[in-house]
């Protein structure tokens, strides 16, 4: 065999174990990739959220120690962005404190550096100049505690109806690839309030 020949079968196993390489990684980063969708359409009950559960960091209520103020998230059809429930979020905020939210953990690349993003529709029924909630949201790899761990994305009477709002973090996983998200209100104002929120979607990049 020349030298020429060899140069060229070379040259082509090259070009060959670089194009195998590359599918490889490019399969790899789309493995990696997740799109997370929730409706609340597909739920075993009002109170069941399937992967998501409620959670709060609330005050107690003066008017009935021993115990915390009120508050519920639950599946309702009265309103919805899109087809027939959303969660309706109410809190008793007359303590001026208070934080509730939904959560659920996912798993994706461990010891990585995925670039997490949720976005989702809050619903109010009012528009007003005073922020009443705060509209918050959390990712991270530890579970969201209290109303610290959470990023304030805007106030929740931005507008009247329906208001997008999305939260984007870069994190760094350990070993076990768990990564958890929050949506959620946090009381500004001494009143009861309600909202309601829904079209959560999660991306992993």
């Amino acid at each position: 065999m020349s030298g020429l020949n060899k140069i060229c079968i070379f040259v082509v196993s090259a070009v060959v174990v670089a194009l195998i390489i590359g599918i490889i990684n490019a399969f790899c980063i789309l493995s990696s990739r997740q799109v997370i969708r929730e409706d609340f359409e597909h739920l075993p009950s009002d109170d069941d959220f399937g992967e998501w559960t409620a959670n709060s960091h609330v005050p107690f209520d003066p008017n009935s120690p021993g115990n915390t103020v009120e508050w519920h998230i639950r599946r309702v059809s009265n309103v919805s962005h899109s087809g027939m429930y959303s969660v309706e979020l109410f809190i008793d905020g007359k303590q001026d404190d208070g934080t509730i939210w939904l959560e659920r953990k996912i798993n994706v690349a461990a010891n990585a550096q995925p670039r997490v993003s949720v976005s989702f529709w809050l619903y109010s029924e009012q528009e007003s100049f005073n922020t009443i909630a705060a509209v918050v949201a959390y990712a991270g790899t530890a579970k969201p505690v209290v109303e610290e761990d959470f990023a304030v994305l805007g106030a929740a009477n931005e507008a009247a109806g329906w208001k997008k709002y999305v939260h984007t973090v870069t994190l760094n996983t350990d070993s076990s690839g768990e990564v958890w998200v929050a949506v959620g209100i946090s009381v500004r104002w001494e009143t009861y309030m309600t909202y309601y929120i829904d079209d959560v979607k999660i991306e992993v990049a």
